[in-house]
């Protein structure tokens, strides 16, 4: 399912500039959601989720979030999230002993697809979900 960055057929919804500061997740996670559609309520949960997460690992580990991006190529939601820093993300297993390191975890359990693309100023992380949006006659 893995696509490039920008897909020439996908729909942008969302392309805002990220600044450092913790309260950038949840805009980002409204701004996402106000541009959604009327999609089933767990996969909507799903992907604002993923994209609080992304947002915040990239204002956490990289001191310098750049951008977020949603897109919709068909039925596949696609959120981008750019930054500042070249170290790769980790998925690491939950443990009571560590204050971080879900995010990740939390993206690839609920993430149909999901990569990280070096940029010239950093890296993108991406992550897909299938999302039709009901009325198309796929819900």
């Amino acid at each position: 399912m893995a696509r490039p960055a920008g897909v020439p057929h996908a729909l942008p919804l969302v392309d805002v500039r990220l600044s450092v500061d913790k309260n950038i997740p949840a805009q980002a996670r409204r701004a996402a959601d106000a541009v959604l559609g009327d999609i089933e309520a767990n996969t909507r949960y799903n992907f604002l989720l993923i994209v609080s997460e992304l947002v915040a690992n990239a204002v956490l580990h990289s001191h310098s979030p750049q951008r977020l991006r949603v897109l919709r190529d068909g039925s596949v939601l696609r959120t981008e999230v750019h930054d500042g820093s070249v170290e790769m993300p980790l998925v690491l297993t939950p443990s009571p002993y560590r204050e971080h390191g879900r995010g990740m975890f939390l993206v690839d359990s609920f993430a149909d697809a999901w990569g990280v693309e070096a940029t010239p100023t950093g890296k993108m992380v991406w992550a897909e979900v299938d999302a039709p949006v009901r009325g198309d006659g796929e819900g």
